[in-house]
């Protein structure tokens, strides 16, 4: 009987929180949790429903210090704000935060922007091309 009521006890102890993060589904990529918990927080700012910002998250991956998500814009040269967008609701969860951004009907010899932040450096802005 004290053996039922110690493993009771464990069971309750060892249940996930509501507030938990969940766990990637075997169906789900930890890239896709990444970009829907990047785009959730944009969300609550209500950033992605203005028409000033036509962009979008298509990737998002992370380890525990480092964030690179990709972008897809109407507008690529804003990239910079794109950017300070992104990282305002991450800037106290990451050490660096690398985002790539492209136009939506992106060829192999267009433009790439990446913008680097970090806490000391602040935003670094790099155009990559194929050229």
């Amino acid at each position: 009987m004290v053996l039922i009521v110690a493993l009771g006890a464990w069971a309750y102890l060892l249940r996930p929180s509501e507030s938990a993060p969940v766990a990637p589904s075997s169906g789900e990529a930890a890239g896709d949790v990444a970009a829907a918990l990047v785009t959730d927080a944009l969300l609550r700012r209500d950033r992605l429903a203005s028409e000033e910002m036509a962009w979008r998250v298509t990737q998002a991956n992370s380890t525990d210090t480092i964030m690179v998500i990709d972008v897809e814009a109407e507008r690529p040269d804003e990239s910079l704000a794109i950017a300070e967008e992104i990282v305002a609701p991450l800037a106290d969860s990451y050490l660096e935060v690398l985002i790539y951004v492209r136009a939506p009907d992106q060829t192999s010899d267009d433009r790439v922007r990446r913008v680097r932040w970090t806490p000391d450096d602040g935003y670094i802005e790099t155009t990559y091309s194929d050229q």
